[in-house]
């Protein structure tokens, strides 16, 4: 076997041990799932991470665990917590501390690696990345029901008669994590900037928000703003001001919020690609228009970030199957012509992300094993 094909079959097995994560990385015929590991691991490093599991927080494992597996291959447990070290600042694998002790996983695609390689993208990375999403990784997402974040509406667009949950109530969300708490620029809009196709709706990119663990990690490898609670509302309320979709992490304690536009936001623009993005989101509202009130200025038809709403007759009408029920609407209609309905089912958060991706595993088995009794 030459060098070449050596290193095609040590990115092959690492493409193969990451898609038995809940949300696989497949291959793709055109390369692109190869090319992309290329970026994010040596080769070296890339024989490490099979030997990895995929953790969030409560399957991440300790340096000790790993080496049992990974001696065979006769690596020192020195280099071996030197090449973990060194693919946690890549921002390739998981990791955290806990109790004294590192710990490490594989992570997933998104959200995980790629949001991971926030202020040092490159040209090469963002074709790759960009070629494998849209080829392989969504398509995976979308089959296994993958979302991992949900739509809370805006602070203004909610009224009382709503009895909004505390996980769709943006103040009390945040008393579910003690922080730290972390002001990340946005990834994604940072690929827009790579590509010379700058945000349409912000010119900031400190906009994402982390909690917890999640905020520690990217504390710790400078990938982030160590901030107060009251920074985190302070920047929740501009993003809220300029029109962006509220999403935080679909758990019910706090991890991430994002904050959303159309134009850049890997979930939403490819929402909106999809025929009904607000039978596929996760969220508890939809907006409705009352055509007594509206007078057709089309304040809402710019704000709408999934291009939900236009004017008809010169009123607005709001298309439900593309609502995604965030309220920059209702909080920005000047003649408060739009509510906020509940929608008939309302859902409630995993209680944490392990347990989404424990639902995502079980989706996933599903789906193996009806195909296999086609076969």
């Amino acid at each position: 076997m030459s060098y070449v094909e050596e290193e095609i079959e040590i990115y092959r097995n690492l493409q193969k041990h990451l898609n038995q994560m809940p949300i696989g990385f497949p291959a793709v015929k055109s390369g692109a799932d190869i090319r992309l590991l290329k970026h994010l691991f040596t080769p070296e490093e890339a024989k490490i991470a099979t030997f990895l599991k995929f953790g969030w927080d409560r399957d991440l494992e300790p340096l000790e665990t790993i080496y049992e597996r990974a001696k065979s291959t006769g690596i020192s447990h020195e280099e071996l917590e030197k090449i973990l070290d060194r693919l946690a600042s890549k921002g390739s694998i998981m990791s955290k501390r806990e109790s004294g002790r590192k710990l490490y996983g594989n992570a997933e695609l998104m959200v995980g690696m790629f949001e991971f390689q926030v202020n040092k993208l490159t040209e090469g990375f963002v074709d790759d990345y960009l070629e494998y999403a849209d080829q392989g990784w969504w398509p995976e997402a979308l089959k296994v029901k993958g979302a991992q974040l949900r739509t809370i509406p805006v602070e203004q667009s909610v009224k009382p008669k709503h009895n909004v949950s505390t996980y769709d109530d943006l103040i009390k969300l945040l008393d579910t994590t003690e922080g730290p708490y972390v002001a990340i620029n946005c990834v994604c809009r940072q690929v827009k900037d790579v590509m010379k196709d700058p945000c349409k709706v912000t010119s900031r990119r400190e906009l994402c928000l982390g909690f917890g663990e999640p905020a520690q990690l990217y504390i710790d490898q400078g990938w982030g703003r160590s901030i107060s609670k009251k920074e985190v509302l302070e920047i929740l309320r501009k993003n809220e001001d300029d029109g962006l979709v509220i999403q935080p992490d679909d758990s019910q304690h706090l991890n991430f919020i994002c904050s959303c536009c159309g134009c850049c936001c890997e979930f939403l623009s490819t929402l909106k690609k999809l025929a009904s993005p607000g039978n596929f989101s996760i969220t508890n509202y939809y907006a409705e228009v009352d055509s007594e009130l509206c007078t057709g200025c089309g304040t809402c038809v710019d704000i709408c970030q999934m291009n939900a709403i236009s004017l008809k007759n010169e009123l607005s009408s709001i298309k439900r199957r593309k609502c995604l029920g965030c309220g920059n609407c209702v909080a920005k209609c000047p003649s408060e012509a739009i509510i906020l309905n509940k929608r008939e089912r309302e859902f409630t958060p995993y209680p944490t992300m392990d347990d989404l991706f424990d639902r995502i595993r079980y989706r996933k088995h599903k789906i193996q094993e009806i195909a296999s009794r086609k076969v």
